[in-house]
């Protein structure tokens, strides 16, 4: 996979930029975030942002912007997990309801 040109530069100046204007540290949005203050210093200085790379990769293969597919992820995540399939078929032995 082809990497973008300047997209963890693009990424870096967005994150910082909003972090700075919400006066917030590196630290306390690390925290929050539940990432390390190391990665959030490299996605910050455009070391990371790899995961980035490959969504708007997929994105492009599939020839759907990729804020669509993060709208459609987003869909997803607030919708939440289905809920398990039930089982289906005999009880286990012990389970049976008694005449």
């Amino acid at each position: 996979m082809e990497k973008i040109s300047h997209l963890n530069w693009a990424l870096a100046k967005v994150v910082k930029d909003v972090r700075e204007a919400k006066e917030m540290t590196q630290g306390k949005l690390a925290g929050f975030a539940g990432l390390s203050e190391i990665y959030l210093s490299q996605l910050e200085r455009g070391i990371r942002g790899d995961s980035l790379n490959a969504l708007i990769q997929i994105a492009r293969v599939l020839a759907i912007k990729p804020s669509e597919l993060m709208r459609r992820i987003e869909d997803v995540l607030e919708q939440g997990p289905p809920e398990p399939p039930r089982r289906q078929g005999r009880p286990r032995k012990g389970t049976r309801s008694k005449p």
